[in-house]
């Protein structure tokens, strides 16, 4: 709430509404990755040599983000169980209050890995699942037995009982057809949550294009995903389901629905257990009632990525560097970076995505538009469902 506030001082009263410094940080905390996966949009692998902080480097960084008030510290990768000193880490950033995520592939989560991450502090954990079979996960990971891996991998994770268990699935042509299957798996696994990613034009991310799906496919399983959320607000049943990279999934639910019941980011709907637990279920209607404040894209409004190196970014995929955090305060490369205020100024829309109504709830993937368009204000070539007008 003190975040919200601070933006409004700094930047005054907007839809969305930019935080007074980022809510959530995506750390690739490093480059290297046991796997080589054909999607990757950091282009890790294991003989990857991009610079990365020391530790102390990386205590100092993590410090810079505690004076801002980063809420969320997600240590990415890479793959960030590939670094020794990611236990103490997560230990500096959750004294500071942080409550601290880790996105993984899933193949090093060993049952004593995930025991030493809860007690660092880990309180949520996320793992990719790229299908419901070891010949579908594996083509896109590029590993034979990564399937295996992960899965003995997510199971670890649910006998340690994180508060919560994502499993995330990237979507493509050659696996559109296990959606249902995946999502199945991963609760039979103990998953708690659930995201579909689509493909991101970045790293190796740009040779994959050719695997991304039709926006007919794409709407088909939006679909799908939303089918399965609103029975789990509705009924109780199944996990809360969600998608990345894509924020027209918010309108789909508004549409389906007749804005009764829909994601309002990637990460929020005001269902979660744990808001639902500390703030009552009222709070699913108090969200609702500002999504138009909190909606869309959260590049530049509450969240940023974060290098191996310490420097700044937009968001996870994007290249472009806007400081660094061993060198100026995160503060105030958040407030006074021009690129940044370009990017939060939503009323300065152009192309399809602001003549759409729904141009506040969804807004379109501001970094689509840039890789697409040139532009991190035109549209987002991804969504295939058109301006609503």
């Amino acid at each position: 709430m003190l975040s919200v506030v601070e933006g409004i001082a700094h930047f005054g009263i907007r839809y969305p509404q930019p935080a007074g410094a980022p809510v959530t940080v995506v750390w690739n905390y490093t480059n290297k990755c046991n796997l080589n996966c054909l999607h990757c949009h950091q282009d890790s692998s294991p003989g990857c040599s991009d610079p990365e902080l020391t530790t102390s480097q990386a205590l100092r960084v993590i410090d810079n983000m505690a004076r801002a008030g980063v809420a969320i510290l997600t240590f990415s990768g890479g793959e960030p169980l590939l670094r020794p000193d990611l236990y103490e880490a997560i230990g500096r950033a959750d004294n500071h209050g942080m409550l601290c995520t880790i996105a993984s592939n899933g193949t090093l989560m060993t049952p004593k890995v995930a025991e030493k991450l809860s007690s660092a502090g880990i309180r949520r954990v996320e793992i990719g699942l790229d299908g419901a079979t070891a010949e579908t996960h594996d083509f896109l990971r590029n590993r034979p037995g990564s399937f295996a891996a992960t899965v003995d991998g997510i199971r670890s994770c649910a006998e340690v009982g994180f508060d919560e268990l994502a499993v995330t699935m990237t979507q493509h042509s050659k696996n559109i057809n296990e959606l249902v299957a995946t999502i199945e798996l991963a609760e039979k696994l103990g998953a708690t949550r659930f995201y579909l990613n689509r493909l991101i034009p970045a790293g190796r991310g740009v040779e994959a294009s050719y695997l991304d799906v039709t926006p007919s496919e794409r709407i088909r399983s939006l679909e799908t995903l939303y089918s399965k959320f609103h029975n789990s607000i509705s009924d109780g049943v199944g996990m809360q389901c969600y998608a990345r990279g894509m924020t027209y999934y918010a309108r789909l639910g508004y549409e389906r629905s007749n804005g009764k019941v829909f994601t309002v980011s990637e990460a929020l709907s005001g269902y979660e257990k744990m808001f639902q637990q500390k703030f009552g279920s009222e709070i699913s209607t108090i969200v609702r009632k500002m999504a138009n404040g909190f909606g869309g894209c959260s590049a530049g409004l509450t969240y940023a990525g974060l290098t191996a190196s310490g420097d700044l970014l937009p968001c996870v995929p994007a290249p472009i560097r806007l400081g660094n955090l061993l060198e100026q305060d995160l503060k105030d490369i958040w407030v006074h970076n021009q690129l940044l205020n370009h990017i939060r100024n939503r009323k300065a829309l152009t192309g399809s995505c602001s003549a759409c109504k729904f141009r506040y709830l969804c807004g379109g993937c501001r970094f689509t538009a840039y890789v697409s368009e040139g532009d991190w204000l035109r549209s987002d070539t991804s969504c295939p469902l058109g301006p609503k007008l």
